[in-house]
């Protein structure tokens, strides 16, 4: 009968529909974008080096491409250049390196060395307190300080706790402490830092949810990653121009980590890369351009253009791995660590990556 017909045509068109639409649902849980995840800005370095800007001014973070879950939950056919949304942190390294460390270290830098120095001291009128304890490192940097040409460090060493914690005044007033936090371990004799957390007043006042034109005035004068970890560096040693390695010890902000997985696939097939399967980039190649671009390569980028009278000229290389032991049942440790190569000197991890 053609009524008959016409139900079952219908009724196959309805049942195709709902398996279609299961289907798509399905594919979207698997490969929903990183863009759910929450902000995070660890470091705030993140001034934006153009000619257009004159002085380091804390301007609003740039959204950085982003990649879906697919990049690394199961095995992708291995490629040598980095996806498409990673173009712009390829660019924001290599525009970073030309327009600002390049010319400080030619003593021509636009972007002056901040002067905290104040009534009660830079800390003290900003807000911040500072902790320590002696603690020992992480496992997994053991075989990363042995590469090293300095001194490692046998049993523990200082561990410095920034917090800000206590109300401040900055050229808007009275200001509410931001809870920030910035936790390191400064060891002069292997001229290293190691960063393990960083949460930097502008994330943290970002998180009160007010106006957004309003986070600037609402954060402290000395504020940077950069700016506490070389004051509290040259409070440690008496050699401050001895300072190499800077560390990462665990990358939880969402853009870099999934740059640095997305990374591991294309070299080595998988995200999970140890210690001695590790992976080292200098700035000709586009993954080492995009990571000195990425939230928590530039800390870098302003030690360097900041200090480089002290620091002397330097060549920058970044070695990343997954430090993460699936033995004793831990997840994903991605690190990350710049040696920053004195003029003249050799590197300490090995050959870098060709591109």
């Amino acid at each position: 009968m053609p009524g008959n017909h016409l139900y079952c045509r219908s009724l196959g068109a309805l049942l195709l529909f709902f398996v279609t639409a299961l289907l798509l649902s399905k594919f979207a849980f698997e490969h929903q974008d990183l863009v759910d995840l929450p902000p995070s800005d660890v470091d705030n370095d993140t001034t934006d080096l153009s000619i257009d800007s004159a002085v380091p001014s804390g301007s609003q973070n740039p959204t950085f491409g982003r990649v879906s879950h697919r990049h690394y939950h199961h095995e992708a056919p291995i490629k040598r250049t980095l996806s498409e949304p990673y173009q712009c942190l390829i660019e924001k390294g290599q525009q970073y390196w030309e327009t600002g460390v390049k010319p400080a270290f030619d003593g021509q830098s636009r972007f002056p060395t901040p002067n905290f120095r104040g009534v009660a001291g830079p800390l003290q009128d900003s807000g911040w307190t500072s902790n320590v304890e002696l603690k020992p490192l992480r496992n997994f940097w053991t075989d990363a300080f042995k590469a090293m040409p300095a001194k490692a460090p046998k049993g523990p060493v200082r561990q410095i706790y920034l917090d800000q914690s206590q109300d401040f005044e900055n050229d808007h007033g009275p200001q509410e402490a931001t809870s920030a936090q910035y936790y390191a371990q400064f060891i002069p004799q292997s001229a290293a830092i190691v960063v393990n957390l960083s949460f930097s007043p502008r994330y943290k006042v970002s998180r009160r949810r007010g106006p957004p034109e309003e986070i600037p005035n609402q954060i402290p004068r000395m504020n940077r990653l950069s700016d506490l970890l070389w004051y509290t560096w040259e409070s440690e040693t008496e050699h401050p121009e001895s300072f190499r390695y800077y560390a990462v010890e665990e990358i939880l902000t969402p853009d870099a980590k999934a740059l640095i997985f997305e990374i591991f696939r294309s070299r080595r097939g998988t995200t999970k890369v140890p210690w001695k399967k590790r992976l080292t980039f200098d700035l000709t190649s586009d993954e080492g351009k995009a990571l000195f671009g990425c939230p928590n390569g530039i800390a870098v980028n302003w030690l360097l253009i900041h200090h480089a009278k002290v620091l002397g000229r330097r060549e920058p290389r970044v070695t990343i791995f997954n430090g993460g032991n699936k033995d004793q049942g831990e997840g994903d440790k991605v690190c990350m660590i710049w040696d920053l190569i004195p003029s003249g000197q050799k590197g300490s991890f090995g050959a870098v990556e060709k591109g």
